[in-house]
């Protein structure tokens, strides 16, 4: 005994067609534009690196300013202590 699959065919089956859509060119401004109003991308990484390095190295002389103070301000705090207390 042979047993067979048949599927039945539609007749009223369409093929639908994609259409291809040419995508909008993706509009570039012209990097003498940036520089000139001040947008361009290279410029702005620049200015934060700039910027934040000076940020760094002034919270860092601050600091070091600090210590200094505390180094000079301890000893004359602690010998006057002890001269109080003689």
């Amino acid at each position: 005994m042979k047993t067979a699959l048949i599927t039945p065919v539609n007749s009223n089956q369409t093929t639908q067609t994609s259409q291809l859509i040419p995508a909008s060119p993706t509009l570039v401004e012209n990097p003498s534009t940036w520089m000139r109003d001040g947008y361009s991308p290279t410029e702005i990484i620049l200015a934060v690196a700039i910027l934040t390095s000076l940020s760094i190295g002034g919270i860092a002389s601050v600091i070091v300013a600090i210590t200094g103070l505390v180094k000079i301000l301890v000893p004359v705090m602690v010998s006057s202590t002890k001269e109080k207390n003689k």
